[in-house]
């Protein structure tokens, strides 16, 4: 059996790309593939690195 990761990185889930996400997902699905899906928007976690690489941050749960 395959295994599909998809990555969504889109910030709008009103988007084309969403639908993308959508239909591509359906369609391997129906096929018996194992899909994963990762949507960078829903997860919980500041993007910014607050002092560079002069100090290490602790990684926050959903990294």
């Amino acid at each position: 059996m395959k295994n599909i990761l998809i990555i969504n990185c889109h910030p709008n889930k009103e988007s084309f790309n969403f639908g993308i996400v959508e239909a591509y997902k359906k369609g391997a699905l129906q096929n018996g593939t194992n899909v994963k899906e990762i949507v960078i928007t829903d997860l919980k976690f500041n993007p910014s690195i607050q002092f560079g690489y002069q100090k290490r941050t602790e990684l926050e749960p959903d990294l």
